[in-house]
């Protein structure tokens, strides 16, 4: 049997990996004395072919992990002489050798130049772990949460996805955090904006003051370096909706009460003291109409990229283009 786990997520593709290693331990050899890790790196022919080809010991089958061969080995023949291996050798030894393929890399790009992952791709346990979508993601922080028997409100749930994103490996090390903050309480939005540092919070803030002060073509940059670098656009637009909420409220009060201190409007909106300091220090750039004007604009930007096939990019550039 042969296995491939593979994709972006190495978070999700190491825990199946894990799951894997505990289920032959629980349910084939508890010594573990037929489960091999054998790392990619350096790895040469004759060791993986000693590997794979032997026989269990005192158990029923044997497993092989086999991490970044791809990715690492420099090699360029034992690839190709794996794939000799695995097509014609190993047949006869499929129900009793267990071999666990794991990449950290997507190297679909390069399928055409690659026999071993051709090879491996096509197999029937061969498992992708594509970074998550904003639904999924939610959905993943929720189940995450209750399995470390914490609980979340549904309205903080997606301001940590947006200030974390899919980087589930910080993610999860954040959830941990809270979950122990609370103590068996629930965790609030309040909680995030406290203790999660903002995967996106300094790029936010930069193209905020660029807005302000209508640097447009600083603003098109940002914009556009974030979502080069693979940044979700319902994440970017998230954090621009709060940002520019919290400046509108901010604005708001200011308009009805004079000189208000970050702590009085913290107190006020129930942020942060530090983020009603960043906020404050960009707030006086823009007038109360123009906040109002940007914010039902990122509102109806939301619903655009909800409802429609507009290209986002293009929407975030019309926005720019009106301030």
């Amino acid at each position: 049997m042969i296995i491939f786990l593979y994709g972006e997520d190495t978070f999700r593709s190491s825990q199946k990996l894990k799951s894997i290693q505990d289920k032959f331990i629980d349910e084939v050899d508890e010594s573990g004395m037929n489960l091999t890790t054998l790392e990619g790196a350096g790895l040469k022919f004759e060791e993986f072919n000693q590997q794979v080809k032997a026989s269990p010991f005192i158990a029923r089958k044997r497993m092989v992990i086999i991490k970044n061969l791809i990715s690492d080995n420099k090699s360029k023949n034992i690839q190709k002489e794996i794939v000799e291996l695995l097509n014609q050798e190993l047949k006869t030894k499929d129900e009793t050798n267990i071999l666990v393929f794991w990449e950290d890399t997507d190297h679909s790009k390069t399928r055409s130049k690659n026999a071993l992952w051709d090879r491996l791709i096509n197999e029937k346990f061969a498992q992708e772990f594509k970074p998550l979508t904003p639904y999924q993601l939610n959905a993943w922080v929720e189940t995450q949460v209750k399995s470390m028997k914490g609980q979340i409100d549904k309205q903080a749930i997606p301001a940590l996805a947006a200030a974390v994103g899919n980087d589930l490996w910080q993610m999860n090390n954040e959830i941990t955090k809270l979950v122990n903050y609370r103590q068996n309480k629930i965790i609030t939005l309040n909680d995030i904006e406290t203790m999660v540092k903002a995967k996106y919070d300094d790029d936010i803030f930069k193209l905020i003051d660029a807005l302000g002060n209508k640097n447009q073509k600083q603003a098109l940059k940002l914009i556009s370096d974030q979502l080069d670098l693979g940044s979700n656009e319902m994440y970017l637009l998230t954090m621009l909706i709060r940002q520019f909420r919290i400046l509108l409220l901010i604005k708001d009060l200011q308009e009805k009460h004079n000189n208000l201190s970050k702590e009085q409007i913290a107190k006020e909106l129930k942020i942060h003291p530090f983020v009603a300091q960043k906020a404050l220090s960009q707030v006086r750039n823009f007038e109360l109409n123009k906040l109002k004007e940007i914010y039902k604009y990122l509102l109806n930007i939301d619903l655009q990229i909800k409802t429609t096939s507009a290209n986002p990019k293009l929407l975030f550039d019309m926005l720019i283009a009106q301030i």
